[in-house]
């Protein structure tokens, strides 16, 4: 299997780049010479990585002229529907595999037909290492260049870090048969009874010496006999000597060891898909601010996603800082406005959630550092955030009212004010280097952070549930229109686009003509068919309508008021778990189920469910920090595993996450193997079908016993 490096001027010439793979596809694509899009199948997983990464792809493969097919995959059982159907098709020479797929093994998995190829861009980690290290027998002669592999998996750069792993796999992958250490214990044993033979020999001459009663015939044959044995037990060692050995035991094991030591580390994250592809686009020389804008939200999903810690942000943002500076130039003087500007420029982004497009204290509030600083979910946390806004000099009316709209001068000192004063409520890591973009006067400014929180709402709610977000204008239903209205993916009622249309029917997936008169009739009765359809492809319909936001700024947009929704359930319903004390402390993790409440629906998505985990997490993690203080012991950040209700399936939705006693860093999530080990030990009803293996769906009566499990295993 061709391991693939990223690009590097100290790269030996026998190792392979993005780049040989990309044209391997390209010169796969002209020799096939069919016009179909069924040749390259694209299975991308349903996350703001892979569908930035499945944008940036696209893009190159529309320059080269290259037909595709690309095919949003949910989970395991949805990628076995559609690698069957994929399979099927005679054009099929190329499948490529984004954002999931690391730990399958996919020599096995994947029977690919005869002349097709595989390739898997993946940031999940760890890797299945027969994927890495495994020796793809299957070759394609008819390649250019020799017979190769025909699976290509793309690396970051970091299995270098794996030169040990690496040597125990192949040690064992590679160690002598069964029947071939049989054959050798039999002739060791030969060899035993044959050296137990000549030392009787030997003692029985002895003894005849000493007596002399043993005359000279009789020593020259016996003499001869131990020749001629000594003569074959050479000859049968020198044949030995050039047959391969088993390990001894504690070699072999000592082997094993540090394999499985490297997959229960726990769950981690690689370089992003956004970023492995456009690091080929640049060494192709087609690098524009679009594909790197699409790059840098690939980096900055993962950080506000805490899957990568501080110190590898700033690596890559250093990287991501040469690539602006070499595609936007700065204006000189006064910056005029320009309808054209789709400038890239770095900012430093405050901790507050889309404080630009929401009012300053919402924005705080809805923080989950500043949640955690200062305890917002009780009254005496939202006082003290009042108070620093009063210490500042920001008026509670100008805080309240959209960002936008605020004082001038109070938006320029903001930054300043809170240098100052912040630290004196513990609020000392308030902002983290970034990037903004302009475009033109549809939109002054959007950060980097802001996109992603637009994206991940439409990936998650744009439709399968029914949304309020404010009208704007609206502020606290103080105009006589009133303050709140149904979110859909047009922006009102009847419009005739293809987002507004997949809504109206239900997240249907199939591109046909729908009356738009009919959209809101058919949103509000739909038909048993349309229901069952919605349940089983609503994040098909999502994923299109995020894909489309990449490029429709309009409709990115629009998707920000569903991420202040969003936002307020999730406080909303982390604010009850923490007042009703239903947080359970066990001594491993904390464990805390919804059963009820009005946004239950919502957080049966597992994206949903495990930010309100991370929320959790930064908000109780100075508490028990200084409750383990007063007491005496190690102050220590433990995981968090949160299970949400689904009614109509009769299943718990299970997410567990890592907290780290530091904000910022990151630990490994240990919860993959933990959960399938308490499945098979409590003999619950679980379903492990997401590509995050720290999320598993549970039968509604076994969550107890499944809980038990977890609890005395991790003990």
């Amino acid at each position: 299997m061709p391991l693939l490096r990223p690009p590097a001027p100290d790269l030996r010439p026998s190792e392979r780049t993005y780049t040989e793979a990309y044209h391997s596809i390209v010169s796969r694509v002209r020799r096939s010479g069919g016009s179909g899009s069924g040749g390259v199948v694209i299975f991308c997983g349903v996350d703001v990585d892979g569908l930035l990464g499945a944008r940036i792809l696209a893009s190159l493969f529309k320059q080269d002229d290259v037909p595709y097919r690309l095919v949003p995959v949910g989970g395991y059982s949805e990628l076995e529907a559609k690698r069957d159907e994929a399979f099927a098709s005679e054009e099929l020479h190329t499948l490529i595999l984004l954002s999931l797929g690391s730990l399958l093994p996919l020599s096995s998995y994947f029977t690919l037909p005869k002349g097709s190829h595989l390739h898997i861009i993946d940031s999940h980690r760890p890797w299945n290492l027969q994927n890495l290290f495994g020796l793809d027998i299957d070759v394609d002669p008819d390649e250019e260049g020799g017979g190769e592999g025909r699976i290509w998996v793309w690396g970051d750069g970091d299995e270098a870090s794996l030169d040990g792993v690496r040597k125990s796999f192949e040690a064992l992958e590679y160690e002598p048969s069964e029947s071939g250490s049989d054959d050798d214990s039999e002739d060791d044993d030969e060899d035993d009874d044959e050296d137990e033979d000549e030392d009787e020999d030997d003692a029985d001459e002895d003894e005849e010496n000493e007596e002399n009663d043993v005359g000279e015939g009789r020593q020259v044959g016996k003499k001869r006999r131990r020749e001629s044995s000594t003569v074959a037990k050479k000859r049968r060692k020198e044949e030995k000597d050039d047959r391969p050995r088993r390990l001894p035991r504690a070699v072999r094991d000592a082997h094993y060891d540090r394999i499985q030591r490297y997959y229960e580390s726990g769950t981690s994250w690689g370089m992003s898909v956004a970023q492995t592809i456009y690091l080929l686009a640049t060494v192709l020389e087609r690098a524009d601010n679009d594909l790197l804008w699409l790059a840098i939200l690939g980096i900055t999903s993962q950080y506000v996603a805490s899957r990568v810690d501080r110190g590898r942000y700033e690596s890559h943002h250093e990287i991501f800082l040469d690539e602006v500076a070499r595609l936007n130039h700065e204006a000189v003087g006064v910056r005029v406005p320009n309808p054209d500007d789709r400038s890239i420029a770095r900012s430093d982004e405050l901790r507050f959630m889309l404080f630009r497009h929401w009012n300053l204290y919402d924005a705080m509030l809805h923080s989950g550092y500043v949640a955690g600083r200062m305890g917002i979910w009780k009254e005496k946390g939202r006082k003290k955030l009042q108070g620093l806004l009063a210490k500042m000099g920001f008026s509670l009316q100008q805080c309240q009212q959209t960002y936008a709209h605020m004082d001038m001068s109070l938006k320029r000192s903001l930054p300043e004010k809170l240098d100052a004063i912040a630290p004196e409520y513990g609020l000392v890591e308030l902002s983290y280097p970034s990037f903004t973009r302009a475009f033109g006067f549809q939109l002054a400014s959007l950060s980097a952070a802001d996109a992603v929180e637009g994206l991940c709402a439409l990936l998650e709610a744009a439709v399968g549930v029914r949304m309020e977000v404010e009208k704007e204008g609206g502020q606290g239903g103080g105009e006589w229109f009133g303050g709140t209205r149904m979110w859909n993916v047009g922006g009102g009622v009847g419009v005739g686009s293809r987002e507004a249309n997949a809504a109206a029917i239900g997240g249907s997936e199939d591109k046909e003509n729908v009356n738009p008169r009919r959209g809101a009739a058919a949103q509000d009765a739909p038909t048993e068919t349309q229901e069952k359809k919605k349940e089983q492809a609503w994040h098909v319909s999502n994923f299109w309508i995020a894909y489309d936001a990449c490029e429709d700024i309009a409709l990115l947009r629009r998707s920000l008021p569903l991420a202040m929704s969003l936002h307020r359930s999730i406080i909303r319903q982390g604010s009850s778990l923490l007042d009703k004390v239903t947080i359970r402390q066990l001594r491993t993790f904390r464990f805390a189920a919804m059963k009820e409440g009005p946004d239950l629906k919502l957080f049966c998505h597992p994206s949903t469910l495990s930010r309100l985990a991370l929320w959790l997490v930064d908000a109780t993690r100075d508490k028990w920090a200084e409750k383990d203080a007063r007491k005496g012991k190690q102050p220590k950040s433990l995981p968090f595993v949160v299970a949400c209700l689904n009614e109509e399936k009769e299943t718990y939705l299970v997410v567990g996450v890592t907290g780290a006693p530091e904000f910022g860093d990151v630990r490994k999530n240990k919860f993959g193997l933990a959960f399938q080990q308490a499945a098979e030990e409590s003999g619950a009803g679980a379903k492990h079908d997401m590509f995050d293996t720290s999320v598993v769906e549970v039968r509604q009566a076994d969550l107890q016993g499944f809980i038990e499990s977890l609890h005395l295993l991790a003990a």
